[in-house]
């Protein structure tokens, strides 16, 4: 019994690989210094009325590029099956989505423009651009104003620190979370207005006291959607002199967290602005 067990052969299955493509694989590397070539089927060319109308010969590509995809996107293909039934008020709701998509792309932190102008006057050039003031130090001057007009420099200048952003006018119904990063490597920014700026929430504020907690010392968010959690997201703003936000009415946990940042931040000066609706007229 013994013997015939070592005499026991193992026999491993044997993988074969084949390649059905012509020739031998490639590397991704191999790939991308071929770069695209022309798709063929069975051994022609794909026909032209099968490819995507960007890849079309003759057809040029706009700035909304950005919303074309290699395959047709959900909705547009649900509309394309609700064509029969399909309303105004269906094609105005993708409008208004298409809308919000370029609004978003446009607000995006851009590196590039950073390292080609610095992120002082990169800032200049963002908030500028998007009817906002910008004032810079030691002066007394607010930037504004058309931005055909302005004449900012395109490249790299030292000298321009930003002090003061007021974003209360900021366009297509205010600054977003994507906006917000912005402000980063704004180290003398002491002054913001976020007045009336309805996309400003707890996301926004949090993000906005990691980047300028440390040099931010007067902060205007009027108008805002200010939850409890954007109360916690302030007491991190460890240079916040002065606030100045809607009043909270009978909101007893906003109240509760306004209480706990006064006593967390002696030094803090609290403003409350009354609601338009709660205005007295007499």
């Amino acid at each position: 019994m013994a013997h015939s067990l070592r005499q026991t052969t193992i026999y491993r299955p044997l993988h074969i690989v084949r390649y059905y493509c012509q020739g031998e694989p490639k590397s991704l590397y191999e790939k991308h210094e071929r770069g695209e070539q022309p798709r063929k089927v069975h051994g022609e060319l794909y026909p032209e009325w099968r490819k995507p109308w960007h890849k079309r010969e003759g057809e040029t590509i706009s700035k909304l590029n950005i919303f074309v995809e290699k395959n047709p996107n959900m909705n547009i293909l649900n509309a394309m099956q609700k064509i029969p039934n399909l309303t105004f008020g269906d094609v105005k709701d993708w409008w208004k989505d298409m809308k919000e998509i370029q609004e978003i792309q446009n607000q995006k932190f851009l590196p590039e423009r950073v390292a080609a102008l610095g992120s002082n006057l990169a800032a200049v050039h963002f908030f500028t651009y998007r009817h906002c003031s910008v004032r810079l130090k030691d002066s007394k001057e607010w930037i504004s104003g058309d931005a055909m007009t302005l004449n900012l420099p395109s490249n790299f200048i030292s000298g321009y620190f930003v002090e003061a952003v007021d974003c209360s006018k900021f366009h297509y119904n205010g600054i977003r979370y994507e906006g917000i990063q912005n402000l980063t490597g704004l180290n003398f920014l002491k002054w913001l207005s976020l007045r009336n700026n309805k996309f400003i929430d707890v996301w926004c504020l949090d993000r906005l006291a990691g980047q300028n907690g440390n040099s931010l010392e007067f902060l205007d968010i009027v108008g805002c959607n200010i939850c409890v959690g954007s109360i916690f997201a302030l007491s991190r703003m460890l240079s916040l002199k002065f606030l100045v936000l809607s009043d909270p009415g009978d909101n007893i946990e906003l109240q509760a967290a306004l209480s706990m940042l006064e006593e967390d931040k002696p030094g803090l000066l609290i403003k409350t602005i009354p609601k338009p609706e709660s205005v007295n007229l007499d």
